[in-house]
């Protein structure tokens, strides 16, 4: 992150290396001319580079300011740098959304990003819209629209503002969706409130009463949707994140495809993506254990939608960690073992505590995993490199003497695109690993 604690190692020291900049003068298509925010770090490097974020400490405003309004950002000699979003109350003052002076952050900007979104999903989904229809449409700063997320699950297409900066542009963005989304079928906005876990939000447009064919029971909020012709049935309004793990769609898919013929034990489940995708790959038996019993019957659900008896398969609403000793005091195991938590590191300072619970869930998971079975582990923080991540499952295998081999290394699907200027949106680490 553009952080000016760490801008003196930075690229740029050099004037006669640094990048090109633009004598400023009033926006020709905003009018009148916009408040002018002076770098005052040595920053231009990484955000001519593509980093979208800069923030308080390395920057002067003018007073009065207010969040949502669109700023130039300019260097000390009051040439432009870039022009953004500003936010008067958070650290992260600015997110960067052009790099072009002629540029306007409007409604008509809004609308070509998302078509450009749009665009580049349709080959990024294998086997097209028709056999999936629930998808990261915008993934903020990796699709140039920074604080902005939009998923689309069938006719809903779900927003979420990071911050309330971009939260002024509601409007710009709901016009603009239903005008890129119209061959998709979109006919409902829902915002969900970012911050606020398990539900919460308002309807932007439409209605999010079941549409035609849904299944029976579907209740008000709940949409039903395919992924790689899996069905899911996702509650908009008081799922986790948008309804659904979209981030993890391929690894689920991943999963499938070395299912067949075993048995298989899911923690931190929800509503059993990764538990419905080995069930239909052909797993024997699939154990899901969630602690949240409103998840749990939601994936005993999602079981019976897709034509597999869940009483053939265990379901528990139970602490991963209390089952997983549970499981180990009783002697068993299982041929995959698939442990993909809440994340651990939420902060950066909550790493070597992060780095020290993945250690011990890791052990926990090898000792029920049978000799010569898979481990799936996942981590969803951007905090946690993958280096620091995989040294967790090296010193859990150490430690119970264990051999493991990497199989496969997966991050977040082509639809959760990252800026490669820009670390902290690459987050997603999935690691297929083969115990000895």
């Amino acid at each position: 992150m553009l952080n000016p604690a760490s801008s003196s190692n930075g690229p740029g020291n050099s004037s006669a290396a640094a990048p090109r900049t633009t004598p400023i003068e009033p926006a020709r298509r905003h009018g009148a001319r916009l408040p002018r925010l002076t770098l005052t770090r040595n920053l231009l490097r990484s955000i001519h580079s593509g980093h979208p974020w800069v923030y308080r400490e390395a920057l002067t405003a003018p007073p009065g300011v207010p969040t949502g309004a669109v700023v130039d950002l300019v260097d000390k000699a009051s040439r432009f740098v870039a022009r953004g979003l500003y936010d008067a109350e958070s650290p992260l003052a600015l997110r960067v959304w052009t790099l072009d002076p002629e540029e306007s952050v409007d409604g008509s900007l809004i609308q070509r990003r998302l078509a450009a979104a749009l665009a580049a999903r349709r080959g990024a989904l294998l086997g097209g819209f028709a056999q999936t229809n629930a998808f990261r449409l915008c993934n903020g700063e990796g699709d140039f629209l920074p604080g902005l997320t939009v998923d689309v699950y069938g006719h809903v297409a779900v927003v979420i503002c990071d911050g309330e900066a971009v939260q002024t542009l509601l409007p710009q963005v709901v016009s603009a969706l239903l005008t890129v989304g119209e061959p998709l079928g979109i006919t409902a906005i829902y915002e969900r409130h970012q911050r606020r876990q398990g539900g919460g939000g308002q309807l932007l447009h439409g209605s999010l009463q079941p549409a035609s064919g849904q299944p029976r029971g579907t209740h008000a909020g709940e949409v039903l949707i395919r992924e790689h012709g899996m069905l899911f049935v996702v509650d908009i309004q008081n799922g986790q994140k948008t309804g659904l793990f979209l981030d993890q769609r391929e690894n689920r898919r991943l999963i499938g495809r070395y299912a067949a013929g075993l048995s298989v034990w899911n923690g931190f489940a929800y509503t059993g993506g990764f538990s419905l995708a080995a069930a239909l790959g052909g797993a024997t038996r699939v154990v899901t254990v969630d602690r949240a019993p409103v998840a749990i019957e939601a994936a005993r659900r999602n079981f019976a939608l897709n034509g597999l008896d869940p009483q053939a398969h265990g379901f528990f609403a139970d602490d991963v960690f209390t089952h997983l000793e549970a499981v180990r005091a009783q002697g068993l195991t299982y041929d995959m073992v698939i442990v993909d938590p809440p994340s651990f590191a939420p902060t950066a300072k909550a790493l070597p505590a992060a780095l020290a619970a993945y250690r011990d869930l890791h052990r926990l998971a090898m000792e029920v995993v049978a000799p010569g079975g898979l481990l799936v582990a996942a981590s969803c923080s951007s905090h946690v490199p993958e280096t620091a991540f995989l040294g967790t499952l090296v010193e859990a295998a150490a430690e119970l003497k264990r051999r493991c081999r990497v199989l496969e290394i997966q991050s977040q699907p082509a639809d959760h695109p990252h800026l490669p200027a820009f670390p902290e949106g690459r987050y997603l680490k999935c690691i297929l690993l083969r115990m000895d």
